[in-house]
């Protein structure tokens, strides 16, 4: 009978504790803007990145590498356009003091974008024409130029969003996103409707998850019509022209360089060598999406703040890079064991190859994780312009690696294994590159701060 007692009051005060110790993390959690925010983030991203993580192994059985492949050229494409359509001003709106300042290169990115999207659509219809394409041509050029339109405010909304510190609008916008595009893949695959249903599929995720910044553009510009005008408008896409000058240049050589890929690997390989790498790309960039995004909207806005009230940046900087570091060695370490057997048996025997090249893919994409949501720390600081050199260095290196190994040793599929292993080591040199420009600049602010408090 003592000893009951004793178990229960046991059971009881283990019980009060572990409540304490909750109430005491919500507490903090609340209290701490920063790990609210990217929790708010965090939980609708979540919850989409596990919806495709449970239809990943139903689509990859619908569907061939080829198919696949095909359809991450149309997607490569698309992003490189709506990139260029915007020219990067959608980075500088969390950055003016004024949101009609920012505001008015919300507008002014967006005309850009429709006066691109629309020599886009000319070019496509002049060539297809000149050409004598099919209808399957016109209808891919048709919802090319939708998504187009579609991803650009997208990005120009999030990023509205993070200046206004809307982060549950974003992650339901990124949810809503993830789940049409899973769920539409389904059900054309069940049709058989090939690569095409996975461009429609795709299109139509970005077309609806776009309305949810749409009310608030309209609402915001309905109210501040008097306060918009040509010459202040100018006035600040001047101020920030380092984003298209440096900022696009950059992001442009990344998304060239992942379409010259896409090129590569189909002319000189099959378009099936490339639906695996872009299948196991993909996998391996899930942790930057899931993560690293949310994580990467947060800090963008916590540093952009620091920098105007002079605070130091170096504390959170190197929490974040501990933090990152420590999250990706588990899952990327069984990658790198275990890859092949593991996409075999999720994805399906036809996946296994994507499997051996996550394998050899994993350091690279792992340090990829962790410096992908510190990359927006040359937007803050003004150093696009070296960032761009960092950038265009990896690129280089990425594509003469895809081309002169094959060049070099033959295009038999026996030399994959060495092309992606040099190409990977390149790319680990490179983050560590970045890693050490990115903490320069972190510590030359935080030097400048800390000697204007001493004086």
């Amino acid at each position: 009978m003592y000893l009951n007692t004793l178990i229960k009051k046991s059971i009881h005060c283990n019980y009060l504790s572990l409540m304490c110790m909750l109430n005491r993390l919500k507490n903090k959690l609340i209290a701490n803007d920063f790990l609210k925010s990217l929790a708010v983030l965090m939980t609708g991203t979540l919850i989409a990145q596990i919806i495709g993580y449970l239809l990943a192994p139903i689509i990859t059985r619908l569907y061939t590498p080829a198919e696949m492949g095909e359809f991450g050229m149309f997607q490569r494409v698309a992003v490189l356009i709506a990139t260029i359509a915007t020219a990067r001003y959608e980075y500088a709106l969390p950055l003016p003091k004024k949101d009609h300042h920012a505001f008015m290169l919300f507008r002014f990115a967006l005309k850009i974008a429709m006066v691109t999207i629309s020599i886009c659509l000319l070019l496509g219809l002049t060539y297809g024409a000149m050409n004598g394409k099919g209808v399957d041509y016109f209808q891919v050029i048709f919802l090319l130029i939708i998504v187009v339109l579609s991803l650009s405010f997208f990005n120009l909304g999030t990023n509205w969003s993070i200046r206004k510190k809307y982060f549950q609008k974003i992650s339901m916008a990124k949810m809503t996103q993830s789940i049409t595009l899973n769920g539409l893949r389904v059900v054309f695959g069940l049709f058989k409707a090939g690569s095409f249903g996975l461009i429609v599929a795709y299109t139509i995720s970005f077309l609806i998850s776009s309305i949810y910044f749409l009310k608030d553009f309209l609402s915001f510009k309905s109210g501040i019509h008097s306060k918009i005008s040509k010459l202040r408008t100018k006035v600040i896409s001047k101020r920030y022209k380092d984003f298209p000058l440096a900022n696009l240049p950059l992001a442009l050589s990344d998304y060239i360089r992942d379409v010259l890929v896409a090129i590569i690997l189909i002319e000189f390989f099959s378009e099936s060598l490339f639906g695996a790498f872009d299948h196991s790309y993909r996998m391996l960039r899930i942790p930057v999406m899931l993560i690293g995004a949310s994580l990467s909207h947060v800090f963008f806005s916590r540093i952009s703040s620091f920098k105007t009230e002079g605070k130091l940046i170096y504390p959170l900087f190197r929490k974040v890079l501990i933090s990152l570091s420590l999250l990706s060695i588990l899952p990327f370490l069984v990658i790198y064991f275990f890859g092949a057997p593991l996409f075999a048996f999720v994805f399906g025997a036809e996946w296994r190859f994507s499997g051996e090249l996550s394998e050899i893919m994993a350091p690279w994409l792992m340090l990829n994780f962790i410096v992908s949501p510190l990359s927006t720390i040359p937007l803050v600081f003004d150093k696009q312009k070296a960032y761009l050199i960092i950038g265009l260095i990896g690129s280089l290196l990425q594509i003469l690696g895809f081309v002169l190994i094959p060049v070099a040793l033959g295009h038999q599929e026996s030399n994959v294994v060495i092309m992606f292993r040099c190409v990977t080591w390149a790319q680990v040199f490179m983050a560590a590159v970045t890693i050490y420009f990115l903490f320069g600049i972190v510590k030359k602010h935080d030097l400048v701060i800390s000697n204007n408090k001493e004086q």
